[in-house]
């Protein structure tokens, strides 16, 4: 039987990576965990087996995907999934 193999996420910003594990794109987004608010660019990475995907995120939507309010972070972390196609 073949494992099944999860999604990688990561993100750099301010110079330091932060990774994650996750089934999906979006659970694998959600499991990152920033220290604080943050407010600057952010280059998003998400990997499944031999593809990976790099992305840009500007300051606001860094922020609002870490955002301590869950209404504006569930928006965020819906349209950033949708970036990601592997």
């Amino acid at each position: 039987m073949k494992k099944k193999e999860g999604y990688t996420a990561s993100i750099r910003v301010f110079g330091k990576t932060y990774e994650a594990k996750g089934e999906s794109v979006r659970d694998a987004i959600e499991h990152l965990k920033l220290p604080g608010v943050v407010r600057a660019v952010g280059i998003l990475t998400v990997s499944h087996g031999s593809k990976s995907k790099d992305k840009v995120l500007p300051a606001n939507a860094t922020f609002r995907l870490f955002s301590p309010s869950k209404l504006m972070r569930e928006v965020a972390l819906k349209q950033t999934a949708l970036l990601f196609d592997l």
